[in-house]
């Protein structure tokens, strides 16, 4: 359980220079551009290049651009940028899922020497606007599918869920493989993992805004 919530977390090492101020962003399909800052938390001057990577699908068309995509920070100083989508190409029933990349652009070194340039990565979640209002604690709406002898939570609903662990009726954490551990932290509309033998009562995920919370799978609440 404690490894499956540590990859849920941002990857950043701890000589990064840069960091960005969220683990994850959610952008609206109404909103026009959603704002990031940067922040420089070193005593040197750097600078850095933002962009946005398409995660799963195989289209390669641009589909969000940063701006300003390449800039100076100042030492212990802040950037703001912004994300603005500029391609309609993307699903307007389910969420869609892309990496926002902040790339680290060193000074040069005098003599010899290795400066280290650090990549920090995180998910940018587009929403459609028509699932905006349906978010909220969509988790509990994930079912459980059974076939002849074996039983899936599967992600039922449009929404992409960051999941760190799965609880059974007693409250103990249902053990997963590696490959089913990476499937529940990007938990795609349609995903599905094994629980055969065991009866799934609720699972904890990341909310919109990062923090883990529970939440009852509601076929299985009591009535």
């Amino acid at each position: 359980m404690l490894a499956l919530m540590g990859s849920l977390l941002t990857w950043n090492s701890a000589h990064a220079a840069l960091a960005l101020d969220a683990t994850r962003y959610i952008y609206k399909g109404n909103e026009q551009f959603i704002s990031v800052t940067a922040n420089n938390e070193s005593k040197s001057e750097y600078g850095a290049q933002v962009w946005v990577d398409n995660i799963v699908e195989k289209d390669t068309r641009p589909t969000f651009i940063a701006t300003p995509s390449f800039f100076r920070i100042k030492e212990e100083g802040r950037q703001v940028f912004r994300i603005l989508k500029v391609s309609d190409h993307m699903s307007k029933e389910k969420e869609s899922v892309y990496w926002l990349n902040l790339q680290e652009i060193p000074q040069a070194r005098e003599g010899s020497g290795i400066s280290m340039a650090i990549r920090t990565q995180v998910k940018l979640i587009y929403r459609p606007t028509a699932i905006v209002e349906g978010r909220d604690g969509a988790e509990a709406n994930m079912t459980i599918e059974y076939q002849p002898g074996s039983q899936w939570l599967v992600n039922s609903t449009p929404y992409i869920f960051a999941i760190g662990a799965v609880h059974d009726s007693e409250g103990k954490g249902i053990e997963f493989t590696p490959e089913e551990r990476d499937n529940l932290t990007l938990f795609m509309p349609g995903d599905r993992v094994e629980v055969t033998g065991h009866t799934v009562e609720s699972v904890n995920a990341l909310s919109d805004y990062g923090n883990l919370e529970e939440f009852e799978l509601k076929q299985m609440k009591k009535k």
